[in-house]
């Protein structure tokens, strides 16, 4: 039954979030298909749409992986967004939203057949941080937007336990992955408007 209006949210909302506890507690961890709930349909964007995004100088490859990417960034928002689901897995949520964001600026940042000499050049041994300034000198994105791309570089890194901060406990919130991934977007934009033509 469609949902009219915010009373009927609120109890269905309810609703769901009882049964699926009442699942949870009858299989507990055990896996069975005959337990698993609907994912919402239509809300994984489709690899399609998302290569859309992506430009030409990238290898179909590579755009098909990061095109995975964002259909995997649209699970964990559903997940942040439609869960109520706090604490150490909230910030697990957020932190693999930011590495899978960062895997897609790399991605976008190393660019094919420029001579090494060329900062974007994917035999360059620049770092995202430079190529990421690089974009702003250029004028692609904006000094806001290159600051919250840099940050998301930095907080990529805590992938790397050796060089992770002493504790990832409300390190994360979701202006960390929502503001970046807009600047993303923007700087996408402009890559696939300029298609690595140095």
């Amino acid at each position: 039954m469609a949902i009219t209006n915010d009373q009927e949210l609120a109890g269905a909302v309810t609703q769901a979030g009882d049964l699926i506890q009442s699942i949870q507690d009858y299989c507990a961890k055990t896996n069975r298909e005959d337990a698993k709930v609907r994912f919402p349909r239509g809300l994984i964007g489709t690899a399609d749409t998302y290569r859309a995004r992506f430009p030409a100088y990238l290898d179909h490859g590579r755009i098909s992986n990061c095109s995975f990417s964002f259909m995997f960034l649209d699970v964990l928002w559903w997940l942040s967004a439609r869960t109520d689901i706090t604490g150490v897995a909230k910030q697990m949520i957020l932190k693999s939203a930011i590495v899978t964001i960062g895997t897609i600026l790399e991605a976008c940042l190393y660019v094919p057949n420029l001579p090494k000499s060329k900062l974007l050049s994917n035999q360059c041994a620049a770092g995202v941080k430079q190529r990421v300034d690089n974009a702003c000198t250029r004028g692609w994105i904006s000094e806001p937007e290159r600051d919250a791309l840099k940050q998301l570089w930095d907080h990529r890194l805590n992938v790397h336990q050796k060089i992770a901060v002493d504790s990832e406990l409300d390190l994360y919130n979701r202006d960390h992955v929502n503001i970046p991934q807009a600047a993303l977007l923007v700087l996408m934009t402009r890559l696939r408007e300029w298609n690595g033509k140095d």
